[in-house]
């Protein structure tokens, strides 16, 4: 599954047709983590879930997930590399890592004390404990909670929505959103106006000036990166 999972986003970063990923799982959870106890690694190979992790922290594309039932593990962690995360009312988050004698995975002792703090992120992962979507919102780990009817569709019309979006101009600002470098703000502005000014001069920005001209709505399926 990882490995499918390694597939799947390294070849939607190759393909300019792709311009966003929708995961959810199945069967109404998420993601039920990893059987430690019976993962094993073949010598000289890189496990699985480390490529996973490696690929999905490289996938520089929006990622909108749709969370249900159980999200405990890496299924937690990887949240922290999604962009859009609208989670069902009634789901479950667990980062039991500690309890499992193994430490954290995919960044959360770094990305999650940026946004809620030490003291936070340690109530969560040092106990292992539970913790329902409702707070998981107020942490600022999920972008929306949702009746468990209606998470589907809210997921599904994001990533639709997201899929018609300028995939250049999505690419940038995500990759300035994400920058945890610890740059001042006036260098940040530096690098945003550089930006900006590159994309003044591409196709995207091109095709929106004749869209709004000729009174339509922008299409930008046919421009690349």
């Amino acid at each position: 599954m990882y490995l499918a999972l390694v597939c799947t986003l390294n070849g939607a970063a190759s393909d300019p047709q792709l311009r966003t990923i929708w995961l959810h799982g199945a069967g109404g959870v998420f993601s039920s983590a990893i059987d430690l106890f019976r993962f094993n690694v073949p010598e000289g190979e890189e496990p699985a879930p480390i490529q996973f992790v490696r690929a999905l922290v490289n996938f520089r594309k929006p990622i909108v997930a749709q969370v249900e039932g159980l999200t405990i593990g890496i299924g937690a962690s990887m949240l922290l590399h999604c962009d859009l995360i609208y989670a069902a009312r009634d789901a479950r988050f667990r980062m039991p890592l500690v309890n499992l004698w193994v430490a954290p995975e995919a960044g959360p002792s770094y990305l999650l004390a940026r946004v809620m703090g030490a003291a936070k992120v340690a109530e969560l992962i040092l106990p292992g404990r539970t913790f329902s979507a409702l707070e998981a919102d107020s942490l600022g780990t999920v972008s929306k909670v949702l009746p468990p009817s209606e998470v589907a569709s809210v997921t599904e019309a994001a990533a639709i929505a997201l899929s018609k979006q300028p995939i250049a101009a999505m690419m940038k600002s995500r990759a300035l959103l994400r920058d945890i470098s610890g740059e001042t703000l006036d260098a940040r502005i530096e690098r945003e106006l550089e930006l900006y000014y590159q994309s003044l001069q591409g196709p995207e920005f091109a095709e929106a000036s004749h869209a709004f001209t000729e009174k339509r709505e922008p299409d930008y399926s046919k421009t690349t990166l």
